[in-house]
C-alpha cells in the first residue's frame, strides 16, 4: 500500500521473495522463477534477458553485467564485474592516425565487446540452480511473438527515431517510424539469438555467426573490432572484491572502478559526516546537500 504521508515509494515487505524491474513483464518473470525452484541469481537473469528485450531503448545483450550478490545464508557480498573491453586494434595510435580526436557515443570506437552474456554465464555457473537454457525462454517468447510497447518505452523510442535512421538501425523502425503505446513489436532475429545461446551457451553469442555479423556492422562503421576480440570475450567476466563504505549503521557495497558505483560511495560518505536535515527527507536543507555531494 502507498504511504500517503510522504511522496515517493513505500516500503515493501515479503515472506519467501520479491523482485523490483522498470517492467511488470520483467518483474512477473522473476517471481516465475522463484516460485519454479531458481534462487535470486536465477531470477535477476530471467529478468534481465526480457528487459533486453522489452526496453531496448534501454538496455540490450549487447551491453555490459555489473553484478552484487549476497546468497542467502553466506554472510557476504560476491561482486562480478562483466564489462567488455575495446578492440585490440584501438590504441591512441591507431585512432590518431584515423583521426579520430574525439569518440562520440554514437561512434563504432564506443563500442566495447558486450560483456552481459558472458557475466550470466559464469553467475550462473557458480552460484545459479538454472541455466541458460530455462532462464532465456520467457525472453525468447516476448522477442519472438511480440510485446505491447509501454508508454515510457515508446516515448524514448521516438525521440532516438533520428538516431536509429542515420545509424541504418531501420529494423528498429517498422513502417519507418518508431512504434506507438501499445503496438505489438517483434525482434525474430533477437529471439533466433537468444535461441541459439540458450541451447549452445555463451560461445553461441562470442564465436560463429552472430559475432561475425556485429564485427561487420561495428567495420562498416569504421569500427577496429574482430572476431578474435569477440571470442576473448567469453570468459573474460571476473569475480572481484567488492568496496563498501559504512553509512549510519549500513554497510554500502559497490562494484570497484571501472564502475560508478564508487561515486554513490563518495557521496554517502560526504553526507554521512552531516547531522540529519531539521525538517525531515524533503527539507531544503537535505536537498541542498544532497544537490552538493553529487
Amino acid at each position: 500500500m502507498r504511504d500517503y504521508h510522504l511522496p515517493g515509494r513505500s516500503p515493501v515487505y515479503a515472506t519467501h521473495g520479491m523482485a523490483a524491474t522498470s517492467m511488470p513483464a520483467a518483474t512477473l518473470t522473476a517471481l516465475d522463477v522463484l516460485r519454479s525452484g531458481g534462487n535470486a541469481l536465477d531470477a535477476a537473469v530471467a529478468a534481465c534477458a526480457v528487459l533486453c528485450v522489452i526496453e531496448p531503448q534501454s538496455t540490450g545483450i549487447g551491453g555490459d553485467c555489473f553484478c552484487l550478490y549476497a546468497p542467502a545464508g553466506a554472510g557476504k557480498v560476491i561482486a562480478l564485474n562483466g564489462s567488455g573491453c575495446a578492440p585490440a586494434e584501438a590504441s591512441m595510435d591507431a585512432l590518431e592516425r584515423a583521426g579520430v580526436t574525439a569518440i562520440e557515443n554514437t561512434s563504432a570506437h564506443a563500442v566495447t565487446v558486450p560483456g552481459a552474456i558472458d557475466a550470466w554465464e559464469k553467475l550462473l555457473e557458480a552460484l545459479g540452480r538454472k541455466g541458460l537454457d530455462e532462464l532465456l525462454q520467457p525472453a525468447i517468447r516476448y522477442a519472438a511473438e511480440g510485446w505491447p510497447v509501454h508508454p515510457k518505452v515508446a516515448w524514448d523510442w521516438k525521440r532516438l527515431e533520428a538516431k536509429l535512421r542515420k545509424n541504418g538501425s531501420l529494423s528498429f523502425l517498422p513502417g519507418g517510424e518508431a512504434p506507438k503505446p501499445g503496438d505489438i513489436f517483434r525482434q525474430p532475429a533477437l529471439a533466433e539469438t537468444l535461441r541459439g545461446i540458450a541451447s549452445r551457451g555463451a560461445k553461441a553469442f562470442y564465436e560463429g555467426p552472430v559475432a561475425a555479423d556485429m564485427v561487420a556492422a561495428l567495420r562498416a562503421r569504421g569500427g577496429l573490432h574482430t572476431e578474435e576480440d569477440f571470442a576473448a570475450g567469453l570468459g573474460n567476466a571476473d569475480f572481484v572484491q567488492p568496496i563498501q563504505i559504512d553509512w549510519r549503521g549500513y554497510d554500502v557495497f559497490q562494484v570497484p572502478p571501472n564502475g560508478q558505483g564508487i561515486v554513490a560511495l563518495m557521496i554517502l560518505g560526504m553526507l554521512g559526516g552531516l547531522p540529519s536535515a531539521p525538517d525531515g527527507p524533503l527539507d531544503a536543507v537535505r536537498l541542498h546537500r544532497h544537490v552538493e555531494s553529487a
